[in-house]
């Protein structure tokens, strides 16, 4: 009886995990071990490089350095107008879309068409794989921003304290959350483009203007966005200027259940998408 048990196939959930984790396995080296990887790379940690040029600056112009306070404020404007809005929106666009686009142009998606592989599983795999992949550098980016925006010195005034032992260390928790929002959120959408379009840059375009210009539109198209959720969930506020129409922010609990329930219904529709799929590499 041992012998008949140890040799049954391994069925369901239990092969469907072991395919998932084989599937990201292969993606991150495939991610992260070739060259188009660099431009991914570089764009990720720009504000980092920004944060660690004024740190230089400032070390010779100590009239510029900042309160912890202010530093606070300014990081925060940062974080929603560049990090959010054009890194992650930048990163989660190429990264996801590559997962089938770019597999495509490569021909070698029809690898996995042609596995004993369930497409729904195929599709989460392929999901799980961009999230982790874009959401370890947007991470490791956001880590190194702020500390170097609150590196004590010349450039920060009390950085340490507020990032270590003040509400510092809370707001980068809540940056954190948000950036793994943004990266769930995005990729859930450029993972359906890719599945939908045969060149999503043209979509991703109109999607990137829709986001920019949120705090233009009025309070109800808004909410028909990403980054609308994702700023409720800042810690630190910012003035979008004169002409932006104020919203009050969404509660936390309904911004990152919003977020969620995004996610889920775009999976839910690029899951039919890949059911459907077929590759005719003549034709792309």
């Amino acid at each position: 009886m041992e012998t008949a048990s140890a040799a049954a196939p391994v069925t369901g959930m239990r092969i469907w995990r072991r395919q998932i984790g084989a599937m990201l396995s292969l993606e991150l080296r495939k991610t992260f071990l070739r060259f188009r990887a660099v431009p991914v790379v570089v764009v990720a940690f720009l504000p980092a490089l920004l944060l660690a040029l004024r740190l230089v600056s400032v070390s010779f112009d100590e009239a510029r350095a900042m309160r912890a306070a202010e530093m606070a404020v300014m990081y925060g404007a940062m974080f929603q107008l560049f990090f959010v809005r054009f890194v992650v929106f930048f990163v989660c666009f190429a990264v996801f879309t590559y997962l089938v686009r770019g597999e495509i142009a490569e021909r070698s998606l029809h690898f996995y068409l042609m596995a004993p592989l369930r497409r729904d599983v195929f599709l989460l795999g392929k999901y799980v794989a961009g999230l982790v992949s874009a959401a370890s550098v947007a991470l490791a980016s956001l880590a190194l921003q702020l500390l170097l925006a609150f590196a004590d010195g010349a450039a920060t005034t009390g950085g340490r304290t507020y990032l270590f032992a003040g509400p510092g260390a809370w707001h980068a928790a809540w940056y954190a959350l948000v950036t793994l929002l943004a990266v769930a959120g995005y990729g859930a959408v450029f993972l359906t483009l890719a599945l939908a379009v045969r060149n999503p840059m043209i979509p991703a375009a109109a999607i990137l203007g829709w986001e920019w210009l949120n705090f233009l539109l009025p309070p109800v198209l808004k909410k028909i966005s990403v980054i609308h959720y994702l700023q409720s969930l800042c810690p630190v506020p910012f003035d979008a200027g004169p002409f932006a129409l104020p919203t009050e922010p969404t509660p936390a609990p309904l911004a990152i259940g919003g977020l969620l329930l995004l996610v889920a219904v775009l999976l839910a529709v690029a899951v039919r998408r890949a059911r459907r799929l077929e590759v005719l590499y003549t034709g792309e």
